[in-house]
C-alpha cells in the first residue's frame, strides 16, 4: 500500500507518493527540514492522514536521532 506525504512549498500544495511508511516519514522529515509545510502523511486515501501534531511528534523525535544531544557538525 503506497503512503502519501502531502506539503506546501512556495504557496503551492503538492502530493509525493512514497512505497513504505519508513520511506514516507524520511521524506516528510526531511521535507519540514528544508522549510516546507507537512500536513498529510499517510495511507490510501488523501483524508486517511496522521494528524499534524503527530507529524511535529515523529519529526521530534527524527531530528533528535539525527542530532544527538543537539550537537551541529555544520559551520558554527
Amino acid at each position: 500500500m503506497e503512503w502519501h506525504v502531502q506539503f506546501r512549498r512556495d504557496a503551492v500544495d503538492h502530493i509525493d507518493w512514497h512505497p513504505n511508511p519508513e520511506d514516507a516519514i524520511e521524506a516528510a522529515c526531511v521535507l519540514i527540514d528544508d522549510g516546507c509545510d507537512v500536513y498529510g502523511l499517510g495511507t490510501g486515501p488523501l483524508t486517511d492522514s496522521i494528524d499534524e501534531d503527530q507529524i511535529a511528534r515523529i519529526y521530534a523525535l527524527w531530528a533528535r536521532a539525527k542530532r544527538p544531544f543537539g550537537l551541529c557538525f555544520g559551520s558554527v
